[in-house]
Order: C-alpha cells, then sequence, then structure tokens
C-alpha cells in the first residue's frame, strides 16, 4: 500500500469518526494522513474543523492557519482561523485575520461582524461601531451586523439602543437563533418584564429545549416574584441534561428564598460534586451549613470555606504569574 492510498484511508476513518462525534479519534486519524502527505489543504480544514468541533480553539486555528497557507486565496479559511483564535481570546490576533479576510472578499459583511465583536470585548466600543457602519457600506440589510452591534451596547448598558438593533435584526432575518431571547434580556434590563416574558416564550416555542433561554426564563420570573414558575424552568433544564450544574443552583436559590433550607443543600451539594469550581457555591453552601447548625455542619462548613480560601489563594497566583510572564 503506498503512502498516498494509506492516508486517504485515514480521512475516511475521520469522517467516521467525526460523524459520530468522537472528535479526538477523528483528529487522531488526520493527523495520520497529514504525517504522510502535508500538503493537503482540505485535510488541515478538516482538522480544524473537528478541534473546533471539540471546543480546542487555538488548535483549531493553528490548523486552519497551516491549511490557509497552502491556500492563501480563501478567505472563508482565514475567517475561520480568525473566529477561533476571538473564541481562545487572542483577540489582537484574531483582527489581523479578519483583515486578510477582508481583503479577499470586500464584499463580505462576515469579517465586520467578528470585528465588532472583537473591539467590544476589548472594550473599544467606538472602533466597534465603526466596523458597523463600514459593514452597512457593503451589506445595508445584513441581520448579523444588527445582532452584534447589539450585543456591543448591551455590554455598554445601552439597552434602548440594543433594543433598535436587535428588533432590525429580527426583521430582516425572523429565524435567526436566539434573537428573541436577546431582545428579551435587552427589554429585561430596561424594567419591561412582562415584555420579556413574553419573548422568551416565543423563543421557547420555537426551540422548547434551548436551555440557555430557560435559564435565563427563570431568572426573569424569580426577579417577577413568579418563583414556582421560575422552579418549573429550571427543573425542565434538569429533564433536558440532569448534570447541569447552573440549573441546581439557581434551584438551590429558589430553595433558600422559600426558607427550604435543607433541599438548599442538597441542591448546592449537587452542585459541588458536579463542578467544585462553580463561582460561590462553596460560601453559599458553608453558610447555609453554619445557619442550621446540626451535627457535623459546623465543621463541614469550616472545610468549605477553608477549601475556598485555598482556591482563591491558587486563582491570585495564576494572575501574578500571567502578569509576570
Amino acid at each position: 500500500m503506498n503512502d498516498w492510498h494509506e492516508a486517504e484511508q485515514h480521512v475516511e476513518r475521520a469522517h467516521e469518526h467525526y460523524e459520530a462525534g468522537r472528535w479526538d479519534d477523528a483528529a487522531a486519524e488526520l493527523r495520520r494522513a497529514l504525517s504522510l502527505n502535508p500538503y493537503q489543504p482540505e485535510w488541515h480544514f478538516n482538522l480544524g474543523l473537528t478541534l473546533e468541533a471539540a471546543g480546542r480553539y487555538s488548535d483549531a486555528a493553528q490548523s486552519l492557519g497551516q491549511a490557509f497557507e497552502l491556500s492563501p486565496e480563501d478567505g472563508r479559511i482565514a475567517l475561520m482561523t480568525g473566529a477561533n483564535l476571538l473564541r481562545a481570546n487572542q483577540i489582537e490576533r484574531s483582527l489581523e485575520w479578519f483583515d486578510r479576510a477582508a481583503g479577499l472578499d470586500p464584499s463580505d459583511p462576515a469579517p465586520f461582524v467578528h470585528r465588532i465583536e472583537a473591539f467590544a470585548r476589548m472594550a473599544r466600543f467606538d472602533q466597534a461601531e465603526l466596523m458597523f457602519f463600514m459593514g452597512q457600506q457593503i451589506a445595508p440589510d445584513c441581520a448579523d451586523l444588527y445582532a452584534a452591534m447589539a450585543e456591543s451596547l448591551m455590554d455598554q448598558s445601552l439597552y434602548e439602543r440594543a433594543v433598535w438593533c436587535l428588533r432590525e435584526a429580527a426583521r430582516l432575518e425572523p429565524e435567526m437563533p436566539r434573537v428573541e431571547a436577546r431582545l428579551a434580556e435587552a427589554y429585561a434590563a430596561t424594567g419591561r418584564h412582562e415584555r420579556a416574558r413574553q419573548l422568551y416564550l416565543r423563543e421557547l416555542r420555537r426551540d422548547p429545549g434551548d436551555i440557555e433561554t430557560l435559564l435565563d426564563l427563570g431568572s426573569l420570573l424569580v426577579e417577577m416574584n413568579r418563583r414556582q414558575d421560575a422552579g418549573e424552568k429550571f427543573r425542565r433544564v434538569l429533564e433536558i441534561q440532569p448534570d447541569h450544574a447552573e440549573a441546581h443552583f439557581r434551584l438551590g436559590d429558589l430553595a433558600e428564598l422559600s426558607g427550604s433550607m435543607a433541599e438548599a443543600c442538597v441542591h448546592f451539594d449537587i452542585v459541588m460534586r458536579l463542578d467544585a469550581g462553580f463561582s460561590g457555591v462553596r460560601r453559599r453552601l458553608a453558610s447555609l451549613l453554619l445557619e442550621r447548625g446540626e451535627g457535623d455542619d459546623a465543621e463541614a462548613a469550616r472545610r468549605l470555606m477553608s477549601e475556598e480560601f485555598a482556591s482563591l489563594q491558587s486563582d491570585d497566583g495564576d494572575d501574578a504569574s500571567a502578569g509576570l510572564g
């Protein structure tokens, strides 16, 4: 068997693994193929897609960058490289790739959409707005431009302007994922809770299993003092994903608000088992145990606070090391 035929077999197996959601196996097969023939841009591209699916965004960007070296006129690859760098929080590098993508296809508004997000994440909001207006020059009816600009405005707490942008996005692309939910969040931030609730429900009619929307609606219902309805939304999340730590945490919140300390402890304890690093859960559970004061509660609370203190010290040390680097 020659190297070319063997490499092709690895690629075929990689495709089978990818279709089955076995990202690590798919990546391993593609790397074997590339070790035999490293000059196939589509194999580097497929490896990038596989790593992206696995959530390994920095590695995905590296593979996509190698694909671009072999296909330097492909603006799509440049755009995807930048998008993965942005997901990996390598924002300055992502902007370089968006510039390349825009240069290769000046009629594509997508680089401007990503630049809006990149500049907003750097709190360079004037630049984000400039990218919005520049993108509009190319594609005045691009819903993604309005949606990205809305996110930047919400980061600045400019909710009325964000509402306008999101309404435009929904008008231009009614089926845009979660546009109603984002609009609901903007309305909720301005105190229009009932309007927000209706929009969340509309989003859920379109996608009943959207966990993020269920959580957001549940939180809104807590604010509206509709705790029973909120609990139903959080429990619905657990029906879809039983090990969802945030849903358990929010049910613990509700139980504590309702005076059900034992139930709250159960939920916070589950959160600890699912994700020991979940923000604030040790403090909340320790506080409840001290308030309850039964049996070994005080000792358990002391242990939890010791773990919390050690975790905070570790985080501070990591931050200091990053600064020294």
